[in-house]
């Protein structure tokens, strides 16, 4: 059974209100009209809200459930200690990203001043180029 039925089917008065949203009476407090708002997200997450101010550890409590059967379980063979480790520091990327600019920037300025790029010159920027684009892609994880 996934963590949204679990959790539904402890609750009173479930109603679906769009896509993947319920609303239902808060377990927490005495509620003669729904104010509990549980929407799943796309990662299997559960975000429960009391529109009359109850605390999530208050809601799960009420039910015999705690705040870590709103998240999603854990792939079997999951390891934290394998998570992937950033390939470079941020003082790395910055230094990096910094070199690589100015090196774009020299070629840009000689291609202004109506200069030829050397076949040198021209292999230093694609590679700029390269490694800035690892860098962006490194920041986005």
């Amino acid at each position: 059974m996934s963590n949204i039925n679990l959790l539904l089917d402890k609750l009173e008065g479930v109603r679906k209100n769009g896509a993947n949203k319920w609303l239902c009476k808060c377990p927490a407090h005495t509620d003669r009209s729904p104010s509990l708002g549980i929407k799943l997200l796309d990662d299997d997450k559960i975000l429960i809200n009391c529109f009359a101010g109850c605390s999530a550890s208050e809601i799960v409590s009420a039910i015999g459930l705690t705040l870590s059967d709103l998240m999603p379980e854990k792939p079997q063979g999951y390891d934290r200690t394998r998570a992937r480790v950033p390939r470079f520091s941020k003082s790395e990327m910055s230094d990096r990203l910094l070199h690589e600019s100015i090196i774009l920037g020299l070629g840009i300025r000689q291609l202004l001043n109506g200069k030829e790029l050397s076949p040198a010159d021209l292999e230093s920027i694609i590679k700029a180029e390269s490694l800035i684009d690892e860098l962006r892609i490194e920041v986005s994880r």
